[in-house]
Order: structure tokens, then sequence, then C-alpha cells
């Protein structure tokens, strides 16, 4: 049985919340990178990869995160091609992964952070206890996740992914364009992943154990301190600035009605509403000018519902000419003639948020219990199975 290092006291509790405020206020860090933080994040960088037996990189820093993505996709495709692979459409997903996932994964931030962060995890696991994980990881995780981490990486990957794939575009840049799209394998968060740092450097800062894992762990703490999300490659680490602001709602939420929730000094922007990254059309088109056919076109629900809940319910039900085939409690059946042909919708309030939300059902419903079905059966529902 490992001997516990540590337990946590009375004065050291008292530093748990002040603590995950410091990292959570990192994590929203809006600065731009200064000559210092590049120069900090050069010595990091090199030292996250002498800690895992790597040459030092080439370092390269960039604008955002959607530049990031693309160059350092495409960088990494370059690399893999030097090798004489011409990338066909067959042979792309293979390719992709060698170059942006399984070969970049074992070379580089597997090996990084298996040198720092999981080496200082597993020194520490001992000496700790679950109430000093949740009150510096997990809260910092919860304050900051949605409008840092998942947002920039959702919007990045939508970014990449309308491109790829298209016809019209040679094998070798669909190849390219794959490997930006795939690059989750070479990604770090950087300042905008503090939640995890923030639990293990309580242990460095306030609890101060004397650990030797500490003397490369400190790498990674600065690279999460003074740069945004970066790419991990075994021949390069490019590091992007961070944002320019970041707008929240009341729950915490990435949200802005008016314009971009986060936006970057290069122009890069991402629009949310209520914790929601949608399209830009949907933030800057007033809620009376939306138009409810086109909502209904959207095929992310979470993205139709936040457009729904723009708009009104009642307004785009209004706009829409539907009739009511059956209204019980917070479900309504409507039916809307749309170019020339019948569809019916089921108007249902949202279990979790309590807002409307519309959804399109089979043309076969005439009850709201059959429309109820059909959702529950799905592609597999049949006529024969109304009740």
């Amino acid at each position: 049985m490992t001997k516990k290092l540590y337990s946590l006291t009375d004065e050291h509790r008292a530093q748990l919340t002040p603590w995950a405020d410091r990292w959570i206020k990192n994590a929203f860090n809006c600065d731009a990178m200064t000559e210092n933080d590049r120069e900090i994040m050069r010595r990091a960088i090199n030292g996250l990869y002498a800690a895992a037996d790597r040459k030092a990189p080439r370092i390269i820093f960039v604008s955002s995160p959607f530049v990031l993505r693309l160059a350092g996709g495409f960088s990494a495709g370059i690399w893999h091609t030097r090798s004489g692979a011409a990338p066909s459409r067959r042979a792309t997903m293979a390719a992709t992964r060698d170059a942006t996932r399984d070969a970049t994964r074992d070379a580089t931030m597997a090996a990084t952070r298996d040198a720092t962060m999981a080496a200082t995890r597993d020194a520490t696991r001992d000496a700790t206890r679950a109430a000093t994980r949740d009150a510096t990881r997990d809260a910092t995780r919860d304050a900051t996740m949605d409008a840092t981490r998942d947002a920039t990486w959702d919007a990045t990957w939508d970014a990449t992914w309308d491109a790829t794939w298209d016809a019209k575009l040679s094998p070798l840049a669909q190849f390219l364009l794959h490997c930006a799209h795939e690059c989750e394998g070479m990604w770090d968060g950087g300042n905008q992943w503090s939640a995890y740092v923030a639990y293990l450097s309580f242990f460095r800062h306030i609890a101060k154990l004397d650990l030797p894992e500490y003397e490369k762990f400190a790498h990674y703490e600065d690279s999460a301190i003074h740069g945004g999300p970066r790419i991990m490659h075994s021949e390069f680490c490019m590091v992007s600035d961070r944002p320019e602001f970041i707008h929240m709602n009341g729950q915490n939420q990435p949200h802005q009605t008016s314009g971009p929730f986060t936006q970057w000094r290069d122009g890069f922007a991402i629009y949310a509403l209520n914790g929601i990254v949608v399209p830009r059309w949907i933030v800057e088109t007033s809620a009376e000018e939306l138009d409810p056919k086109e909502i209904l076109k959207i095929a992310n629900v979470d993205q139709r519902r936040e457009a729904i809940r723009k708009a009104g319910a009642e307004r785009m039900i209004q706009k829409l000419g539907a009739k009511s085939i059956e209204c019980r409690g917070e479900y309504e059946l409507l039916s809307v003639d749309w170019t020339g042909s019948q569809r019916i919708y089921l108007k249902m309030r949202h279990p979790s948020i309590g807002v409307w939300h519309v959804e399109a059902v089979a043309p076969e419903c005439r009850t709201i219990q059959q429309a109820i079905n059909w959702r529950a059966g799905g592609r597999n529902w049949t006529p024969a199975q109304l009740t």
C-alpha cells in the first residue's frame, strides 16, 4: 500500500475556491500573447519535448485556433507525404490517421503528458482527497469548458468539415483538409484546458509537496498559462494566441445575441446562443426576420432549438400558417402546407431547459401519441405501429 503523503488541512481547504478561481480566470484570459509569453512558451515546449525524450521541435506562433488547425493539419499532412506516399481517396483515411493521430499521439501528446501530467497525477493520487479534485479540477472545468475547450474545438471542426471531401478538389487537397479536420491527436487546449492543471498545481504551490515530478510538470503548467491552444507534432509545435473577448450568459454558457461570443484578433469568431455554437446568420438575423422555413431546415437539433427559441415558437407557427391537429398539455401537433405538400410537426417543451421546440414527424402521424411513438421508433417506425 502506498504511503499517504498528504492530508487536506483546514488551511489548505480554505485555498481551494480561490485556487479554482485563479485558474478559471486563466482559462478566460483574453490578453494578446506578449513576447515574454512567447519566450516562456518556447522554453516550456522545449522542456515538454525533452521530458518525453523527444527532439526540440520547430515552434510557430499563429493568430487563432482556426489558423492553428489549418496550418497544423496541413503541415502534418505535408510531413507525411514526404515519406513518398501520394494520398488517394481510398488511402486518405489511413494516411490521415498516420499523419495526425497515431504517429503524432505516440510521439508527442501522449509522451509529453505521460512525462508531465500523468507522472504528477500518479505521484499525488494517494496523497489527495476527492474533495480537492472536485473543488479545483471539476470547478474549473464546469466554469470554463463550454465556453473555451468545447466551443473552440467544435467551431474549428465545423469550419473544416464543409470543405473536406469537396469533389472538385484534388486528392492531395482533400487529404490536407482531412488532416486539418482530424487533428485531435495533436491538439492541446493550452490555457483553455486549465481544469486538470488547477488540480495538480494545487499540490505544488499550496500543499507544497516535494515531488521530483514537478521539475517536468512545471513546463506543462507554464504552457497552460502563457499560451492558447496548441498542436504538438513530432517535428513542430504551433501555438495559438488567446481570444480578444469571451461573453457568457447568467448560466456561465457561451452566449451573445448581437455578435460572436468570442473572437480572435485575426477576425476568426465563434457564435453561440445559450451554450450552443450556432451559424453566424442565426445570431445576426433579428427575431422578426428569421425565416421559419429556413429554421426548420437546420439539421442540428440543438441549433434548431436555439433558432426557434430566438424567433419565438408562437411567432414561427403563425408565420408558417400552421393548423393545429391536436393540443394536449405541453404538446401540440401541427400541419403546415409547405410548397404544395403537407408536413406534420410536433411542438413540445424541452424537458430540461423548459423552452419550446418544433420537430418534424412522419406525415402519417395524426395524433400526438402517434408522433411521440414515431420519435421513439425513428426510422424503424411503420404506419402499422400507430396507436
